[in-house]
């Protein structure tokens, strides 16, 4: 991969018209109507963006844009909101909104910045490398993991931005942690999916008058309820089975108002701790190595027996749902999913859907190649092709070595069911009959490849656009 980074004055970099953000109608035009664009949708915030900017001017970029090389242009792949804030910060007038240019001006007075104002960038000739830093940013999150709530307390507290609900949630947490519960249990509490709820009875005015929180001066907390550990627990077992005890509903839609809240906290009896306990012991379990697990979610207790995965009508489950732009490979993809039948029935079609299968599998690479703009040579055989699509979606991170087991099996393993001359039979062989149960375990065995592969494909087709 050829990218370097390098400093770019602002006069230098342009606003990429072909961004997913700008509808297909401002390809071709002109900056300042890019910028226009920007400036009315609310949704983009470049106002907030050249405050954010001007208050911490001091400071190096965090972020360096992406800019693709195109002849002499440095075109800007990843980074346009930010370009347009400091184009903006740079030249006021490139706004019509009087109350904005104003506010613009006054921005500026306070930094220094002009046309040659530098902007840290990644630079690359060969614009596919700069669309991988835009999957990795946009299409998978840049594989961040989002602060809970009381992860964002710490950090407030810890950076010296106190207050009174900041640190309760911190001395909660603290006390959830040491309760003599299954660490489950307190993992599931704090994490995503029943925090907001937790938090939201814990630290409400009821629960606060109830249980007589205090903070101290250097910011510990005080609980003057002497039973307060075992209450908790019951609140805990509560939020997590959504019921309590009595089997009342205890969820974000029954606790909508302050008074449910405190029905609720005022339902909590220090003596259904045992119950409590009693319902923790149910739901233990130990394996063979003496390691054990404990199932106290809403639903956990009567898990739902899936039936065997081949128990379908049809080759394709009614859950794999793919996007696929290009329009004959969507119409098979669905007469797979929808229309052929492979079940049990006089009506079935197997050797229909293995041939289509066979197909589907084919065109599949051959448009992800060609969307790579990978040439192979005519005489590449289906196994090559699917090696290939293979190594690219590993080395570009899309999927791992694990996920590709399987359908390298279908290029290598000349003993495994799922080998290419399998497929082949389907089509050329007068003999081979495929049975709907083989069929349906080869695909099961290759979803996972499929739905890399056009998530993929969809992603970097909508970016264009």
């Amino acid at each position: 991969m050829s990218i370097k980074t390098k400093n770019l004055a602002i006069k230098d970099l342009i606003l990429w018209d072909e961004n997913a953000r700008f509808p297909d109608k401002y390809f071709n035009t002109d900056e300042t109507e890019l910028i226009s664009y920007f400036l009315s949708k609310p949704d983009f915030k470049i106002k907030p963006l050249t405050e954010a900017i001007v208050k911490d001017f001091d400071l190096p970029q965090l972020e360096k844009l992406i800019v693709w090389n195109d002849s002499g242009q440095h075109i800007v792949l990843e980074g346009n909101r930010r370009l347009t804030a400091y184009k903006l910060l740079n030249d006021p007038e490139l706004t019509q909104d009087s109350s904005l240019k104003k506010i613009l001006y006054e921005l500026k007075a306070t930094v220094n910045i002009s046309d040659t104002y530098n902007l840290e960038c990644l630079v690359t000739d060969n614009k596919e490398d700069g669309f991988r830093y835009i999957d990795r940013k946009h299409a998978n999150g840049n594989n961040e993991v989002n602060w809970q709530d009381s992860e964002r307390a710490h950090y407030n507290v810890r950076r010296g931005s106190k207050n009174q609900g900041e640190l309760l949630k911190i001395g909660i947490t603290k006390i959830v942690k040491e309760l003599d519960l299954p660490e489950e249990m307190k993992d599931q509490i704090l994490g995503s999916g029943y925090v907001t709820t937790f938090f939201r009875i814990i630290t409400t005015t009821p629960a606060k008058r109830e249980y007589g929180y205090a903070i101290t001066e250097t910011g510990e907390l005080i609980i003057r309820d002497p039973n307060f550990n075992e209450k908790l627990k019951i609140i805990i077992y509560s939020v997590l089975n959504k019921k309590d005890v009595k089997g009342n509903d205890v969820d974000s839609r029954s606790l909508n108002k302050t008074e449910k809240i405190e029905e609720f906290i005022k339902s909590v009896n220090v003596e259904d701790s045992k119950k409590v306990d009693e319902e923790i012991q149910k739901n233990t379990r130990e394996d063979i190595f003496g390691v054990k697990t404990v199932s106290i979610a809403a639903g956990s207790k009567k898990q739902k027996i899936l039936p065997k995965s081949t128990n379908r009508s049809y080759l394709i489950p009614s859950s794999c749902r793919l996007s696929i732009l290009e329009t004959k490979i969507n119409n098979i993809y669905l007469e797979l999913r929808n229309d052929l039948l492979l079940d049990d029935s006089p009506k079935a079609v197997p050797n229909a859907v293995g041939v289509l299968f066979r197909v589907f599998l084919e065109i599949s690479i051959d448009y992800f190649l060609e969307k790579e703009g990978i040439n192979l040579p005519i005489e590449t055989k289906l196994a090559g092709k699917i090696t290939k699509c293979c190594d690219i979606l590993e080395t570009k991170s899309i999927a791992t070595k694990n996920q590709m087991v399987n359908i390298r099996k279908v290029a290598t393993d000349k003993n495994h069911i799922l080998c290419i001359q399998n497929f082949h039979d389907y089509i050329h062989s007068y003999k081979t009959q495929p049975s709907s149960g083989d069929l349906k375990l080869k695909w099961d065995n290759l979803e996972e490849f499929f739905q890399i592969l056009w998530d993929y494909s969809y992603k970097k087709a909508a970016s264009k656009n």
